[in-house]
C-alpha cells in the first residue's frame, strides 16, 4: 500500500509540472510574438494602414517612387487568409458531415471499417505532398476552366481558387475523424427512441442524432478552419503571387496569382531585418490571435449540452 501511494504521489507531481511547463510554454510564445507583434506600429506603420491596407512591402524593395519607402499594407493578406479558410470550410464542412454520418449511421461495419482507416492515414499526410499534386494537377485544370477569365496566361490557374480546394482535401479528413467520434458519442437510446416514434432513418439522423451530437460537430468544424487559417506550404505552392491584385474583390483574383498571410511569412521572413521582420512578426501575431479564437470557440461548444 505505501509503495502504491508513494507512486501516485510521483505521478501526481510529474502531471503537474508537465501541465505548469506547457503553460509557461503557451504563455512564453504569447508574450514573445506580442513583444514583437506591436514594435512596427512605432516604427512608422499605423494602425489602419495595417489591416487596410493592400500593399505589402516591408523592405521597400518595390516601391514605385524608387525611395526605398517601405508599405505595411495587410488588409489584402488577411482578407486572403480569411477568404480561402471560410470558402475550404464551406465546402468541406457539408461533405465532412455527411460521410461521418454515411459511416456511423448507413454504412455496413465491412465498408467502414476499410475506409476509416484510410481517413485516418490521410489526416497525417505531408502538407508538401498535397500543395505539390495541386501544383502539378489542380492548377494546370484551373488554368483551362478560367482562361476565358484570366486570358489563358501562364499563371492562369494560381490563387485563391485553387488555395481553396487544397485546403478542402487538407481539412476534410480532421472534420470527419473527429465528427466520427462525436456521432457516435450519442446515446443508441436517442436512435432508439426516435426509430420507436415512428421516424425513418433519415428523421432519425436529421432530428435526433445530429442535434445531440451539434457541439461535438461544431468543434470538428472550427478545429478545420483552426488548420485551415494556418496551412503554409501546400497553400504557398498553389497562391503563386507577390502581390494582391488590383481588382480584389473579382474572379481574377480567384484564378490568378494571390497571396495570403502564411505565403508571405513562408516566402519573406528568413530574408528581413529590422523593421521588416517586425512587420512579419505582426503578421504571425494576427494569426495567432485568429487561431486561439478559433479555439476558444471550440472549447465553448464542448461544454456545452445538446439537451438542457
Amino acid at each position: 500500500m505505501r509503495v502504491a501511494h508513494v507512486s501516485d504521489q510521483v505521478a501526481r507531481v510529474v502531471f503537474l509540472v508537465c501541465a505548469i511547463l506547457l503553460v509557461l510554454i503557451m504563455l512564453g510564445v504569447f508574450i514573445i510574438i506580442g513583444s514583437s507583434a506591436f514594435r512596427i506600429f512605432f516604427e512608422g506603420a499605423t494602425v489602419k494602414g495595417f489591416f487596410f491596407g493592400t500593399f505589402w512591402d516591408p523592405t521597400g524593395t518595390a516601391d514605385p517612387s524608387g525611395n526605398g519607402t517601405p508599405s505595411y499594407g495587410a488588409g489584402g493578406l488577411i482578407l486572403g487568409s480569411i477568404i480561402t479558410t471560410v470558402l475550404s470550410v464551406i465546402i468541406a464542412s457539408p461533405l465532412s458531415i455527411g460521410l461521418a454520418l454515411l459511416f456511423t449511421e448507413a454504412a455496413p461495419k465491412w465498408l467502414t471499417n476499410l475506409l476509416q482507416p484510410l481517413i485516418e492515414i490521410f489526416t497525417g499526410m505531408p502538407s508538401v505532398v498535397i500543395g505539390f499534386l495541386g501544383l502539378v494537377v489542380l492548377v494546370p485544370f484551373l488554368r483551362v476552366v478560367a482562361a476565358p477569365i484570366t486570358g489563358n496566361s501562364a499563371v492562369g490557374g494560381f490563387g485563391w481558387a485553387a488555395a481553396t480546394l487544397v485546403l478542402v482535401v487538407m481539412i476534410m479528413p480532421t472534420i470527419i475523424s473527429i465528427s466520427i467520434d462525436a456521432l457516435r458519442a450519442v446515446p443508441g437510446s436517442i436512435r432508439e427512441a426516435s426509430l420507436a416514434l415512428g421516424s425513418t432513418r433519415w428523421q432519425m439522423m436529421k432530428n435526433a442524432v445530429i442535434p445531440a451530437a451539434m457541439a461535438g460537430l461544431g468543434t470538428a468544424v472550427v478545429l478545420g478552419m483552426a488548420r485551415a487559417i494556418g496551412e503554409t506550404l501546400a497553400v504557398a505552392l498553389v497562391l503563386g503571387g507577390s502581390q494582391v491584385p488590383d481588382k480584389i474583390f473579382s474572379l481574377q483574383a480567384f484564378f490568378g496569382p494571390n497571396v495570403n498571410i502564411t505565403q508571405q511569412i513562408a516566402q519573406d521572413f528568413g530574408e528581413t531585418l529590422g523593421a521588416a521582420r517586425d512587420a512579419y512578426w505582426t503578421l504571425a501575431g494576427v494569426l495567432l490571435v485568429i487561431s486561439f479564437i478559433f479555439i476558444c470557440i471550440s472549447r465553448y461548444m464542448i461544454s456545452r449540452s445538446a439537451y438542457q
